[in-house]
């Protein structure tokens, strides 16, 4: 158990220390991430820039802590609003069932039927370019898995002995809703948005580096991977230091769900 408890708390500690870093960075000493240098284009790593500097200048490790902040927002923002979504939806949908949930689910599976990637990208296109949009965008494709694994969920809750009870002694279906079988379907959404926060990093990243996510200068990791993907041979530094941040991200996020997985005992076929 402790083994388990070190394996699931390492990933933990290295997200928290990475976002912690990210919110300090303008309180730190740190170069502007912003900032062009003409004199310092496309320096190797060394002590003055310990990730180098990119096409402009600019220190990339300073743009990497600071695209370290938007990156893990905009996935945990996205992650909360499509969670709120999803867990309404199917929370309503599973305990009232008939037309409710008929439509929510023929909704879902509308969503459903779009490749993920393929319809946040056609949002952020609709909307204008942004945080905002890319929100939107993962949202609107990230709340149909909530949706129909707490409908799943609610469906065998709503037919156990204490909503009998609790139907007996006078209460109402939103106390009933919202007091007894809610909160045993918290732990099943959390799990799932430990699973969700890598695939949310990764969308936005991709948005990013196809240009539909935050403009220059702000920076991202998408966004940088994007810009400098040119000089990827001559200077893969650009390259290399933002992708493994995303991709020791990711991974970490990929492990605090798994690990929330196994301490709930949730089966993979489950969700």
């Amino acid at each position: 158990m402790a083994q388990k408890n070190k394996v699931a708390g390492l990933p933990l500690l290295f997200v928290i220390f990475l976002f912690a870093l990210s919110v300090v960075s303008p309180l730190l000493p740190l170069s502007d991430p912003e900032k062009i240098d003409l004199d310092s284009l496309s320096k190797p790593p060394g002590l003055e820039h310990p990730f180098g500097t990119d096409s402009k200048g600019r220190d990339i490790f300073a743009r990497v802590v600071h695209g370290g902040r938007i990156s893990i927002s905009v996935a945990i923002a996205a992650a909360f609003i499509s969670a709120v979504i999803g867990f309404t939806v199917g929370l309503t949908s599973g305990y009232f069932g008939g037309a409710i949930d008929t439509v929510a689910m023929s909704l879902t599976d509308f969503v459903l039927s779009f490749p993920s990637l393929l319809l946040a990208i056609a949002i952020t296109v609709v909307l204008p370019p942004g945080l905002y949009t890319v929100m939107v965008a993962l949202s609107a494709v990230g709340w149909t898995s909530y949706a129909r694994l707490i409908r799943g969920r609610v469906i065998i809750l709503r037919e156990m002995a204490f909503v009998d009870a609790a139907r007996a002694v006078g209460c109402g279906n939103m106390r009933i809703l919202f007091l007894h079988i809610a909160p045993l379907c918290i732990p099943l959404a959390l799990v799932l948005t430990g699973i969700k926060l890598a695939g949310f990093l990764l969308t936005e990243a991709a948005l990013s580096f196809l240009g539909l996510g935050a403009q220059p200068p702000t920076a991202t990791w998408g966004s940088m991977i994007s810009a400098n993907r040119a000089y990827i041979i001559n200077a893969p530094w650009m390259v290399i230091f933002p992708g493994i941040a995303l991709s020791l991200t990711a991974f970490c996020f990929n492990l605090i769900g798994e690990a929330l997985k196994k301490r709930h005992g949730i089966e993979h076929s489950a969700l």
